[in-house]
């Protein structure tokens, strides 16, 4: 999730009160990671890869995306 915000939290009583909240808005790394991952679940060779080994070429390229948002 990207940024805050507030939302007023009505309790009931007279003391309704300001409560930060998450956004909603998925991060751009997030979003590239659940691409790569939702690809794996249907791809043979990327379900099947394990640390270093051979993914296919849309895995290589949805993993390298998800590399390049999350670096600094």
């Amino acid at each position: 999730m990207r940024g805050t915000g507030w939302e007023w939290v009505d309790n009931g009583s007279s003391s309704s009160h300001l409560r930060r909240v998450a956004n909603g808005v998925p991060s751009r790394s997030a979003e590239a990671y659940r691409e790569y991952v939702g690809h794996g679940v249907d791809c043979s060779p990327c379900s099947e890869a394990r640390n270093g080994e051979t993914r296919c070429p849309t895995g290589d390229e949805l993993w390298q995306a998800y590399q390049d948002v999350k670096a600094p």
